[in-house]
């Protein structure tokens, strides 16, 4: 069920009699309707809207593609991948995670550290998603940032009826598309946790990237 509330009007799907993933679908629907009907020249308003749908559609999918227990994990785990690359600003998250040791870094390094990155969160996150099929996720609210094109969406995920996080999502609308820069859960944010943890591998390693792209195949195989 995917909910999502602004200042003035409140836009809700709510409907005990229908199943949750039926309603998640509808919801996702309709704000994509509404919204395509808008002009490209949108107000910062409609991009607040469009920032809401992208993170509902990318949660929609992701919850339906790796949830599937029928599904190998090697497939669940492409599933992700395509998901991630589609929706993640990668070399931006990569860029911000190495800090000052991007810059250090000699070109074929950072290729191979983009590489490695991009695969353990996808084996992280497709592990995380699997028993998250009932998830319930609620777009709470979308807040426009001083930097254009960036916002913050808070939203309430719930994998049972007991458990219930808060979790924001930093997204950047940049060359007509939404892609997600960091997430922050219950205050905790991926973007930085990684950046404190690397550049502390890194340290360990002479200042050098190689250290921690070697700790990260470590970690993959």
């Amino acid at each position: 069920m995917v909910r999502y509330s602004r200042a003035l009007p409140v836009i809700r799907v709510a409907d005990k009699a229908m199943p949750r993933h039926v309603l998640r679908r509808l919801a996702v629907a309709s704000f994509g309707i509404a919204l395509l009907a808008a002009s490209p020249g949108g107000s910062r308003a409609d991009d607040a809207d469009t920032a809401a749908v992208f993170l509902a559609s990318l949660t929609d999918q992701a919850i339906g593609k790796l949830t599937d227990a029928s599904l190998p994990i090697m497939e669940r785990e492409q599933n992700f991948r395509t998901l991630f690359r589609a929706n993640f600003d990668i070399p931006a998250i990569g860029r911000f995670v190495l800090g000052r040791y991007w810059r250090k870094a000699r070109p074929e390094v950072r290729k191979d550290f983009l590489s490695s990155f991009e695969e353990i969160m996808v084996q992280g996150f497709t592990y995380r998603f699997a028993g998250y099929a009932d998830t319930t996720f609620d777009v709470v609210s979308v807040q426009a940032l001083k930097r254009a094109g960036q916002f913050k969406v808070s939203s309430r995920i719930a994998p049972t009826e007991d458990e219930v996080y808060r979790v924001g999502w930093l997204v950047e609308h940049k060359n007509g598309q939404f892609r997600v820069l960091d997430i922050v859960a219950e205050g905790v944010s991926m973007a930085l946790t990684l950046r404190s943890e690397y550049a502390s591998v890194i340290k360990r390693s002479g200042g050098r990237v190689e250290g921690l792209v070697t700790q990260l195949h470590k970690s993959i195989e």
